[in-house]
């Protein structure tokens, strides 16, 4: 294989099946801990690919276990240095090394005013690791490329399990989701025709919605810092809402478009795109998505709970080959560290 981010892409079969073991152990007791806290709210503390996971588990959480979910803004504490009162609240803090200062400081100070933490992370020697009342650790090898790839998919695996956990339901299996990785890793010479296709383009409009929006950030975010490509990422229905003007013959859509709750409006929204004369480029299950699409990806069929992680590791691929096709060292994007410092 020619680059780590590639390696690292086609490691994650086996890599999701470290975290499922690593992560397993840990729930039940966390389960206890929130009927013994009275927890009733969660809050994410996230920056990056981590927070576009952290999206992801605000769909699925609160759908499977009716507890809230809401995101916890860094600067809060690193800037304004507000207390906020955390009691009957956990604070999950999704930090792919756990080692920034301002991931760190926001952690203590919640710590500090009554919250009970889970850290997810990669790094199991981390001071977000050792200092959280619980640490649901990927296990997944050091990730060497710098754009997070496995440690995305580490990400939910972690976040799904932890959902079940709260639902107390300690039974679920994950291996045979971690073995759908495959199904995705095959399509990739299907994905690199469509890099090649797509990759003199600029300017990228990501379409998805509901439980898909977090990948649907993370494929924006992907195509910027490997290929150097300016994206946004909207949901379907937001997109409505004043963006539907960016569309014309020079557009460039990306759709995420799983079969599911959302058909009717994927259908119709492709259909609109098609008919604006924008190329649109989409992965989906829907027949009359894939026949308005330019450049067309069959996706598998997905759940609500394997469709973000399956088309997550669709965007890598269209990420790392789109990369490859412009020249690209994906591996080592321009400007950027694998550790980023922020407030």
């Amino acid at each position: 294989m020619t680059t780590l981010m590639q390696q690292e892409i086609f490691s994650e079969p086996s890599m999701m099946k470290r975290t499922i073991a690593a992560c397993k152990p840990i729930l039940p007791a966390i389960n206890k801990a929130f009927k013994e806290k009275g927890i009733t709210n969660i809050v994410t503390m996230a920056r990056g690919t981590s927070d576009n996971a952290a999206t992801v588990f605000s769909f699925v959480c609160p759908m499977v276990t009716g507890i809230k979910v809401g995101k916890y803004h860094p600067s809060l504490t690193t800037v304004y240095d507000c207390d906020v009162d955390m009691k009957n609240t956990c604070m999950v803090i999704i930090s792919q090394s756990g080692m920034s200062k301002d991931t760190v400081a926001v952690m203590e100070k919640a710590i500090k005013n009554g919250a009970m933490t889970i850290a997810v992370t990669n790094n199991a020697q981390s001071p977000v690791a050792k200092n959280c009342d619980f640490h649901l650790f990927m296990d997944v090898e050091e990730e060497k490329s710098v754009a997070a790839t496995k440690t995305y998919i580490g990400e939910l695996f972690a976040l799904y399990m932890l959902t079940d956990a709260l639902k107390g339901d300690f039974s679920a299996s994950y291996d045979s989701l971690a073995d759908r990785i495959q199904e995705i890793l095959a399509l990739n010479g299907k994905i690199a025709d469509i890099a090649s296709a797509i990759h003199k383009r600029n300017n990228f409009i990501v379409l998805s919605r509901g439980t898909m929006l977090g990948t649907g950030d993370e494929c924006a975010l992907k195509l910027t810092e490997c290929c150097y490509l300016f994206n946004r990422s909207y949901s379907s229905a937001n997109f409505m809402h004043g963006p539907l003007s960016l569309l014309d013959e020079n557009a460039n859509v990306i759709m995420l478009a799983p079969k599911g709750n959302f058909d009717d409006e994927f259908i119709s929204m492709a259909k609109r795109i098609n008919g604006l004369g924008a190329t649109l480029t989409a992965f989906s299950n829907i027949p009359q998505v894939l026949e308005n699409a330019k450049n067309a990806v069959a996706m598998p069929d997905a759940d609500i709970l394997e469709a973000p992680m399956l088309y997550g590791v669709a965007v890598s691929l269209l990420a790392l080959n789109t990369g490859l096709a412009k020249g690209l060292n994906v591996d080592t994007p321009r400007n950027l560290n694998k550790v980023t410092i922020t407030l």
